[in-house]
């Protein structure tokens, strides 16, 4: 059916009548149905906020919403620049019946009823704490995804646990027996990146003595994360792109290809919509990562999951150094009040922190002490060595291992990996 070229204005156009039941978005990029609210508005768009994030570039950042208006669904077109269609009509406002068809873009859907209410379906085994609406909201969808072989992007910010997201996607996935495999991209030099992801062969550069497999082989009939996907240089991106069509590898130094079967997670907390508009991140490849995205909510999106998470990490501690270790309730309560900006990684540390420092009960000062400390010196400032930026930055960083005294300890206060730090110290 071609689409009419003319809009709706009132509800009553396209109502038919016996519609007042909850409904379910069947259709476009979504693995099964996305069952809609009575009680907020239900917003479908490209942007990350959206409660329905499209994959397409034919949808615009807020493109439209649907809310429940007294005994039915209303959908309502937000200025979309190529807009919403109901049943072949272009409308900007309308009642959504069961069996409408929903075009958006490129994306089409059917509005299904929801005949009967189901239990909610006890998710598997999974390593992820906590219990707060927007976490089991998150463990939902990623159980949706892990059924699929298309690839996921995980977008979060620092320390909200991308990885342990992509290690439970893997495990609750048909490759769950398959091989696991990590690659930060943020942490390998740019000369080495290529022979990290596909490998190569003996004699294939200076200091090639052996054949080496790279990750996608490593993955194959497994899963692939590849953390901070946005630190991977232009001509990689191309390479990566191209295996993620074709499913074939070509090592470094050799002739022939190679078929792997692996699914890539990738993850990042930067902002890649800003990078294809300055040309650092290919669009195609956004793309084509993006097809299939997963928000992981921020620690203070799931406050109520910080005393979980701090006396979960109280527990391994204890284990660790073989005494007690316990928070008072008044630390726990001024706990999910904090910034918390490192996220989860920021709170485990203050946890260890507190506990190598305090004999008896973790108390407010001891747990949060180091926080106080940081928000209250944010204005300070610190002498800024001269020269090059790679130097300023050298010097920086060194500083900050000289203060620690370790370079582990180091990492953990500038909140990243200890190999992370270690590549940029290295000459």
């Amino acid at each position: 059916m071609s689409h009419s070229e003319f809009t709706i204005e009132r509800t009553t156009e396209l109502s038919p009548p016996g519609d007042a039941c909850p409904l379910s978005l069947i259709g476009g990029p979504l693995a099964t149905g996305v069952a809609l609210p009575r009680r907020r508005i239900f917003r479908i768009g490209t942007r990350h906020d959206c409660d329905l994030q499209l994959p397409d570039p034919a949808v615009s950042a807020r493109h439209a919403c649907i809310e429940w208006v007294k005994d039915h669904y209303v959908v309502c077109d937000l200025g979309s620049t190529n807009g919403t269609w109901l049943d072949g009509v272009r409308i900007n406002r309308a009642r959504l019946y069961p069996g409408a068809r929903l075009v958006l873009g490129r994306s089409c859907f059917e509005a299904q009823p929801r005949t009967r209410a189901r239990a909610p379906r006890e998710l598997p085994p999974h390593e992820i704490v906590g219990h707060s609406p927007r976490l089991r909201a998150a463990l939902g969808d990623l159980h949706k995804l892990a059924q699929l072989r298309l690839p996921v992007l995980l977008r979060g910010e620092t320390g909200t646990g991308k990885e342990l997201f992509a290690r439970t996607l893997h495990a609750w996935s048909p490759r769950a027996d398959g091989p696991f495999i990590e690659l930060n991209c943020a942490a390998i030099p740019e000369e080495l990146a290529e022979s990290e992801l596909f490998g190569h062969v003996k004699g294939a550069f200076t200091g090639a003595h052996r054949d080496h497999e790279g990750a996608f082989a490593r993955a194959h009939a497994g899963t692939l994360f590849l953390d901070e996907i946005g630190e991977l240089p232009l001509v990689l991106q191309a390479k990566l792109l191209r295996v993620l069509e074709t499913g074939e590898i070509r090592r470094v130094g050799d002739e022939l290809k190679r078929g792997v079967d692996v699914r890539v997670v990738a993850a990042t907390h930067r902002d890649l919509e800003s990078m294809v508009r300055h040309q650092t991140m290919r669009e195609d490849l956004y793309h084509r990562l993006g097809v299939l995205v997963l928000r992981i909510p921020a620690l203070r999106e799931r406050r109520d999951d910080i005393p979980v998470l701090a006396e979960h990490f109280a527990q391994g501690i204890a284990g660790e150094m073989q005494r007690p270790v316990h928070i008072t309730a008044e630390a726990l309560d001024a706990a999910k009040q904090a910034p918390w900006h490192g996220n989860v990684r920021a709170l485990r540390n203050a946890v260890q922190r507190a506990a190598a420092l305090t004999e008896g009960r973790i108390g407010r000062d001891a747990l949060l002490g180091h926080i106080d400390a940081t928000v209250a010196s944010a204005g300070a400032t610190i002498e800024v060595p001269r020269g090059s930026y790679a130097a300023m930055k050298r010097a920086l960083v060194e500083r900050v291992v000289a203060e620690e005294g370790s370079i582990r300890r180091a990492a953990v206060v500038l909140g990243i990996p200890r190999s992370t730090l270690g590549a940029w110290l290295k000459p």
